[in-house]
């Protein structure tokens, strides 16, 4: 099945449609945050420092997380976060100077940890609502709407603050938080899980999620590829900015075209990825598109010898988009696949936990090089780790088959275990 026909299957419309219209919001906002934040305070490090918050509950909150998605009905615990992030966004309004800023740290860290919640629940549902083989599917179709959300929001946020300032982005997002809301409210089924919500034992749950998945190899292995990853998302995301100033001798604009271009070569990638997928087996399209986006980079990084003309570093972040898709979609169908249903909340809480961890740690990392040799080296170093993810990646394929809620056989495809009828 491709990620058209996916639409089909019960309830998976309504959950992509819910997250299509709360990321396109998430990226309206942020857009528009950092300008409005920098205007009041005048301070750049300010104005890192809050998005640098939104890292800690992914890597503080999120396993703990995952112990709620796996004890909670997921329709009525993303209806409700959904509904949180709409209110919580409100005291922005009353934000005027750099004294209010407070404000928007204490918003900042309450939304990222709604987002830490619902980022994993969303991935866990999906997985539950589709038979096994249509895994990549139903990853894709997501992962196609979060480009076309992150294509849509980015530009409607730059429009929106200038034809209303901050106060109607703030408006606009919580829109998009409540329609997100009403469309996933069909989907609460009642009864929910099982009645174990009053005998959670959150640590020793958290640390049994993590047993989950030491002891699989697959997600054993799959973590590994995620941190080598998300040191080099973590260190491109400091060092792209330095390269396009210093070697493409480019503008601020410059930095925000290539870093939206990308979503351009995710959208197109996703039509050709069914079929890639189908032909090479997923995790050796893991492993492929991992190799590619590292050869691509490093092209890149290498190519101002030869030219600085911005074109063709547009075409070659498009191209990067393309792998960049394949590899976290065939990377996050592996662990869903691999997972216990009873534990997939705390396996996909555990991916984010992770990739966000390292990914700061990259931050900083990057944070240390200056604009010299140095950041040249570093350029190379963040493309090696990709080729090293992908090194890491052929043995994803290798070892136990998939598990099931007791670890032992192959899991039966399910159609519908979380349909919306």
């Amino acid at each position: 099945m491709n990620a058209v026909a996916v639409l089909r299957s019960p309830g998976v419309a309504r959950l992509g449609g819910a997250g299509l219209l709360s990321e396109a919001g998430d990226w309206m906002l942020f857009i528009a945050l950092p300008v409005f934040v920098l205007q009041l305070s005048g301070s750049p490090l300010i104005t890192a420092a809050v998005f640098a918050l939104e890292l800690l509950p992914t890597v503080l909150v999120g396993p703990l997380a995952g112990v709620l998605i796996d004890r909670v009905d997921p329709w009525r615990l993303m209806s409700c976060v959904a509904v949180l992030q709409a209110l919580l966004l409100l005291p922005l309004l009353l934000v005027d100077s750099a004294a209010d800023l407070w404000l928007v740290y204490v918003v900042v860290v309450a939304e990222s940890v709604l987002g830490t919640i619902i980022e994993p629940c969303r991935t866990a549902t999906a997985a539950s609502l589709v038979p096994v083989g249509d895994l990549m599917a139903v990853n894709q179709l997501m992962a196609v709407l979060s480009s076309v959300a992150r294509l849509v929001g980015g530009p409607v946020g730059g429009l929106v603050l200038a034809l209303g300032g901050i106060d109607l982005v703030l408006l606009a997002d919580a829109a998009t938080f409540l329609a997100a809301a009403a469309l996933l409210v069909p989907g609460c089924r009642g009864a929910g899980r099982p009645a174990a919500s009053a005998r959670v034992r959150l640590f020793r749950d958290w640390a049994d999620g993590i047993a989950v998945v030491a002891r699989v190899p697959t997600l054993r292995r799959a973590m590994g590829v995620t941190a080598c990853m998300a040191l080099a998302q973590g260190a491109f995301v400091v060092l792209f900015v330095l390269f396009v100033f210093r070697d493409l001798h480019g503008s601020e604009t410059d930095v925000g075209l290539l870093r939206g271009v990308q979503a351009v070569g995710a959208v197109a990638g996703g039509a050709l990825l069914g079929l890639v997928s189908r032909r090479s087996g997923v995790p050796r399209l893991v492993a492929i598109s991992l190799a590619v986006f590292g050869l691509v980079s490093l092209l890149t990084w290498n190519a101002p010898a030869v030219t600085t003309a911005l074109g063709v570093y547009v075409g070659l972040f498009i191209a990067a988009g393309i792998p960049g898709l394949a590899a976290m979609t065939g990377l996050v169908a592996l662990l869903q696949e691999h997972s216990p249903e009873e534990a997939r909340g705390r396996v996909m809480s555990t991916f984010f936990a992770v990739f966000g961890g390292v990914q700061a740690l990259g931050m900083l990392l990057a944070g240390l090089v200056g604009t010299g040799t140095g950041l040249t080296v570093a350029l190379q170093v963040q493309a090696g780790l990709y080729l090293l993810a992908a090194a890491l990646a052929t043995r994803l394929g290798a070892g136990a088959p998939r598990v099931t809620g007791d670890g032992g056989s192959p899991a039966r495809p399910r159609s519908t275990a979380a349909s919306t009828g």
